[in-house]
């Protein structure tokens, strides 16, 4: 019996497994692609599959396989700069086949400013930007008879003139579908305090960021454009019930900060408890937007987890990047948000970044001093690589502005900093011991997260998890 066919299929490509960090990783959904795909099956009616390569161990010829098999005529591809090699492969032999291939994500942003060799071959159309409206118009009028060339000559014109798509009607785009496999199987993989959650929705409220980082890359970011433009708040609660219903047992909030916009943040948590929300919950916030009000608004919402962008423990880099014009304030807004997340009882993972535009020693070890006197849950640490899309771009050195296929932020191929390149890898991982293996940190974290280690999930997955881990904070020691 054959396989059933598909019309349209969506796929995210990964880095191939040879390839890849001993980093730890949470694996979330590719939220841009569920929304293509909602659209996609409320239109045609017909189901629109996803195949999700950050799942299992990638392989090009895996997903090639597993593509055609479906027998599809369009293939809408996401990825970013660390797998362009195996996002130009997985097109080229599905363009082979006779598929028409869509480019979608960070790779376009990426090949528009450094082209990447076989680009042009693999790919028919490409959407820069946010794809979650253009994709489903674009198929829509392949479908419709509009011929493929004159097509690939709109596509190619808008890219050239640097013009990225964004998503203008949030509340007309329908929910995504989602399964109980998904649930389980983008689960946030670290212990949150309280009662453990294996079964895990993601909701996005909010398109854009208003922010003017200037280090900032659409590689780490849930949306594109600046402009922020929101969802309404009963439909986002309306979403959230849904995924309660479902058997979600805990909610990841997306947006690059949902905090950033005070009145309308307090909103939401009124109306989650309004409406009977009984999930806990995390999401993305800047420590200058952690005040007394919105900490103790997310506390009485369900709030368990924030991550927190801190970047730096060095004020002048701070001021460099354009987080602000005031590091030191930045600064003590860090330690201030901090200690109010810890009184409400509430957890956080401190975002952190080394090799940062001419960041020397001193100030790295301002960042580690800084992150031992917040004593979040978790601290996270990246060696932070430039791409094409980040305004400071122009400013840096042209050794620090790699544009192969090793471009990517867990591959030590540029360096932007005044830290030996040689140096980051190690500097990256005595953060990590000097954290958590402090003595203080196994104490808190046991008391925080106990009820973690005794659930079945955990006990399946400990003995293969636990020596990974172990490896990771001890080697190069």
């Amino acid at each position: 019996m054959s396989a059933p066919g598909a019309e349209v299929v969506l796929l995210r490509v990964d880095r191939e497994a040879g390839h890849h960090t001993g980093h730890p990783r949470h694996r979330h959904p590719a939220l841009d692609l569920k929304y293509v795909q909602a659209q996609l099956e409320a239109s045609t009616g017909a189901a629109v599959p996803l195949l999700d390569g950050w799942l299992e161990p990638f392989r090009v010829e895996a997903m090639v396989t597993r593509a055609l098999a479906l027998r599809p005529r369009y293939a809408v591809i996401r990825a970013v700069t660390w797998c362009l090699d195996e996002s130009v492969r997985v097109a080229a032999a599905l363009r082979a086949s006779g598929v028409v291939t869509i480019a979608v994500g960070q790779q376009v942003q990426h090949v528009v400013r450094s082209p990447f060799a076989g680009w042009e071959a693999a790919f028919d159309l490409a959407v820069a930007g946010e794809p979650e409206e253009e994709a489903p118009r674009l198929i829509a009028r392949l479908r419709a008879g509009e011929p493929l060339a004159a097509l690939c000559a709109e596509s190619r014109q808008r890219l050239a003139g640097g013009q990225a798509v964004l998503v203008q009607a949030p509340d007309a785009l329908p929910p995504p579908r989602v399964t109980a496999d998904e649930l389980r199987d983008y689960a946030f993989p670290f212990p949150l305090r309280g009662r453990p959650a294996t079964r895990w929705g993601y909701v996005l409220t909010s398109w854009g960021c208003p922010r003017p980082c200037r280090h900032c890359t659409a590689i780490v970011r849930k949306s594109v454009g600046q402009r922020l433009r929101e969802r309404s708040v009963e439909r986002v609660v309306d979403e959230v019930l849904a995924l309660q219903a479902a058997g979600a047992e805990a909610i990841s909030f997306e947006d690059d900060s949902l905090l950033v916009n005070r009145r309308r943040f307090l909103q939401l948590a009124e109306a989650l408890r309004r409406r009977g929300v009984r999930l806990p919950w995390m999401a993305n916030a800047r420590p200058d937007e952690l005040d007394a009000e919105r900490v103790a608004a997310a506390r009485a919402a369900g709030a368990v987890l924030f991550k927190v962008g801190v970047d730096s423990g060095s004020a002048r880099l701070i001021e460099r990047l354009g987080k602000t014009d005031d590091g030191d304030a930045w600064l003590r807004a860090t330690e201030q948000g901090f200690a109010l997340l810890e009184r409400h009882t509430i957890g956080s993972v401190a975002l952190f970044m080394v090799g940062m535009p001419d960041e020397t020693l001193a100030d790295a070890e301002a960042t580690l001093r800084l992150a031992r006197r917040i004593r979040p849950d978790y601290l996270q640490v990246q060696i932070y690589r430039a791409y094409p899309d980040v305004a400071l771009w122009a400013e840096l050195p042209a050794a620090a502005r790699t544009r192969g296929a090793e471009y990517h932020y867990l591959t030590p191929a540029s360096n932007c900093s005044r830290i030996p390149v040689a140096t980051l890898g190690a500097l990256q991982r005595r953060f990590y011991r000097r954290f958590y293996l402090a003595p203080g940190f196994i104490v808190r974290h046991v008391a925080r997260s106990w009820r973690h280690y005794l659930s079945a999930a955990t006990l399946a997955r400990a003995p293969a998890a636990l020596p990974h881990a172990l490896a990771y904070l001890l080697r190069g020691r």
